[in-house]
């Protein structure tokens, strides 16, 4: 952090993400937001073993773009230095910001939950067992996010098993089962590692499309999972490997739907495999939970009583 402070001696600059909550892991990127004249930019620095993430954003755009997922960022900013107290006021408005869109958060992520659920049991219905396996766990995510929204946090993917036991309560055997907790083993941890890599590979030779995959995410994701490992926090490695999947594959299908307005999206992994766009089998390696009629029942009921909380 000195380096960057020595850089921008006359710019605000402050901790974002889960350091500046005090939950990070020591191989947890450091977020640093950089309030610079220049157009947005991104920046990412390893110093030894510390990755540091850079933000460079200019006063313009924060205001334009105070809203959502960058409002609770910005709520949680701790402040390194700020000559003109203009992070002090950003921030503070933020915090108003995030209070009032708390709810709209949590409906969008639910509106999402429903569609995916919907996905899910058409997909059983004509025996896309795979499919409905994916969207049945893309369903149990974004329940876990209204539940997190909801409760006036936000999602952290390494961090989902510890906001899973602290918000979703009365609702987590289900959720649970949806997650596919049961599932998370050493093997199944790597499994997942060798599936994302596999996806991330497929995306740089162009064979995805240009979904739009961050490059490095799946080299970070790695070094994480692996300390989870050896942390012997099993679970947490599975369930934000699962997390950073569905988002792939996710943008893979939002791709599609671009260029293949007709794609069949409840078996969407079933028309990804048998596209060949990506090797037979490596679909299963992604340990989709399976796609039971009775949990999607249960998870349908969850997402019933969620919608009324919410």
């Amino acid at each position: 952090m000195e380096k960057v402070l020595d850089e921008h001696k006359e710019s605000a600059i402050g901790v974002v993400g889960c350091w500046a909550k005090g939950i990070n892991y020591p191989v947890c990127e450091l977020d640093l937001l950089v309030i610079s004249n220049r157009q947005p930019f991104f920046e990412r620095r390893v110093e030894q073993q510390l990755i540091v993430d850079i933000m460079y954003v200019d006063e313009r755009h924060l205001a334009k773009q105070m809203s959502g997922l960058l409002a609770s960022s910005l709520s949680e900013c701790v402040i390194l230095q700020d000559p003109n107290l203009l992070l002090a006021s950003i921030t503070s408005s933020a915090r108003t910001q995030v209070l009032n869109e708390a709810r709209d958060l949590a409906a969008s992520a639910l509106t999402n939950a429903v569609g995916h659920l919907g996905l899910a049991k058409r997909a059983l219905k004509e025996g896309c067992s795979m499919s409905g396996g994916f969207w049945l766990l893309s369903a149990g995510y974004s329940l876990l996010e209204v539940l997190t929204w909801a409760a006036g946090d936000k999602p952290r993917p390494s961090h989902l098993l510890g906001q899973f036991r602290s918000h979703v309560s009365s609702y987590s055997e289900t959720l649970g089962s949806a997650l596919g907790f049961a599932e998370a083993t050493a093997t199944s941890v790597k499994r997942r590692l060798d599936f994302l890599s596999t996806v991330y590979e497929a995306e740089a030779l162009g064979i995805l499309g240009g979904c739009g995959l961050e490059s490095s995410l799946h080299i970070l994701a790695s070094k994480k999972a692996l300390y989870l490992l050896e942390s012997n926090m099993v679970v947490d490695a599975y369930i934000y490997l699962g997390y950073l999947i569905v988002d792939a594959l996710r943008r893979v299908y939002r791709s599609w739907l671009k260029r293949l307005p007709k794609v069949r999206l409840h078996r969407f992994i079933e028309d990804l495999e048998g596209k060949g766009v990506l090797s037979k089998g490596t679909l299963r390696t992604a340990s989709f939970p399976p796609s039971d009629s009775t949990l999607i029942q249960e998870v349908e009921q969850t997402t019933f009583r969620l919608a009324q909380r919410v």
